[in-house]
C-alpha cells in the first residue's frame, strides 16, 4: 500500500537539480502535479535563503523554502519566515578562527549577506550566472570579499559557514570533525565531497522539515524527503519516508528507507510518481 504522503521535501544539488544545474522537465511536471493535487512540495537546501528562493522562482515554482540547512524556513520564496536559527557569536568566532588556521576558502552567510575569504579561488554557485546574481542584488543581498569582510561578518547574525577544499583532498569530512567537533553548539556536515557546512546544532534539515510540517498541520508519517549527502541525513531520518538518490554515497543509501534513480535520471519525479501517485 502506498504511503499517504502530503508533504515532500527535496534537496537541491545532487537531488532535484540535474548535473547541469537545471530542473528536468519531468521533475517540473511532477512538482506541478503534486501541487495541483493539494500536496505540498518544499525545497530543502544548504543554499542561503535568497539564493534558494530565486532558484525556485526562476523555475516557476512557488513553494515553502527550507534553507541554510534548516536555519531558515519560509512559507514561500521571499515569503513569511516562520523559523530562524542564528549561530551564537562566540561560537561563530571560534569557527572563524579554526577556518583561518586551516587556511582554506570559505563563505559566511547571514541575513542578506554573503562574505567570502577567498575572492579569486572560487565563487559561490549563486555568482556563477550574472542574471541570477543581479536578481539577488536587487533583493539587497550584499556580497563582500576578503579577511576584513569576514571579520566584520562576526559582528552580525550568521546562519552558516561554508568551507571549500582542494579537489585532490578525499578526507575533508574527517578533517572537519577533527577541527570542529569539540566546538560546542555546532553541527558539521557536507553537501559535496570537498566542502564542509557548519551551522548551529539547533539547525538541520530535519528540524526545518519538522517546523514546516507542524506549521502546515501535517503529521510526520505523511512526509517524504529526498537527498544525496550527509547534510540531508537529518531530514531523511525524520521524514516518514526518507529516500536517497542512487548517486548518493553508500552510507546515505543504507540509512534511507528507499532509493530512487539519480539526479540525472529524474529521481525526484520518479519517487513522487511512485510513492504519491502509485505510478511506475
Amino acid at each position: 500500500m502506498k504511503p499517504n504522503i502530503r508533504l515532500i521535501a527535496a534537496d537541491f544539488d545532487g537531488t532535484l537539480f540535474s548535473p547541469d544545474g537545471s530542473i528536468s522537465p519531468y521533475n517540473l511536471q511532477m512538482i506541478h502535479k503534486t501541487q495541483a493535487s493539494g500536496l505540498v512540495f518544499a525545497a530543502a537546501t544548504g543554499r542561503f535563503p535568497e539564493n534558494a528562493s530565486q532558484m525556485m522562482l526562476d523555475n516557476g515554482i512557488v513553494c515553502p523554502i527550507i534553507s541554510a540547512n534548516g536555519a531558515v524556513v519560509e512559507l514561500s520564496p521571499y515569503g513569511e519566515r516562520v523559523h530562524e536559527v542564528i549561530m551564537e557569536e562566540d561560537t561563530a568566532r571560534t569557527v572563524f578562527e579554526r577556518l583561518e588556521a586551516l587556511d582554506v576558502g570559505y563563505y559566511i552567510f547571514g541575513p542578506g549577506t554573503v562574505d567570502t575569504r577567498r575572492e579569486n579561488d572560487r565563487h559561490h554557485i549563486s555568482e556563477a550566472d550574472e542574471e541570477h546574481l543581479n536578481k539577488l542584488k536587487k533583493r539587497r543581498v550584499i556580497y563582500s570579499y576578503g579577511e576584513d569582510a569576514c571579520r566584520a561578518a562576526l559582528t552580525r547574525s550568521i546562519y552558516k559557514f561554508f568551507a571549500f577544499f582542494p579537489e585532490n583532498m578525499d578526507n575533508v569530512l574527517q578533517i572537519g570533525h577533527e577541527c570542529f567537533d569539540r566546538i560546542p553548539g555546532i553541527e558539521v556536515s557536507q553537501s559535496g565531497r570537498h566542502n564542509l557546512e557548519i551551522v548551529s546544532n539547533q539547525a538541520n534539515k530535519g528540524l526545518g522539515l519538522a517546523v514546516l510540517a507542524r506549521k502546515l498541520g501535517i503529521p510526520q508519517e505523511q512526509t517524504m524527503a529526498l537527498g544525496d549527502h550527509s547534510n540531508d541525513l537529518p531530514m531523511l531520518r525524520w521524514a516518514g519516508l526518507g529516500i536517497a538518490m542512487s548517486n548518493a554515497g553508500e552510507d546515505i543509501k543504507r540509512q534511507a528507507d528507499a532509493v530512487t534513480t539519480s539526479n540525472s535520471e529524474d529521481g525526484v519525479g520518479r519517487a513522487i510518481a511512485k510513492y504519491c501517485f502509485d505510478e511506475t
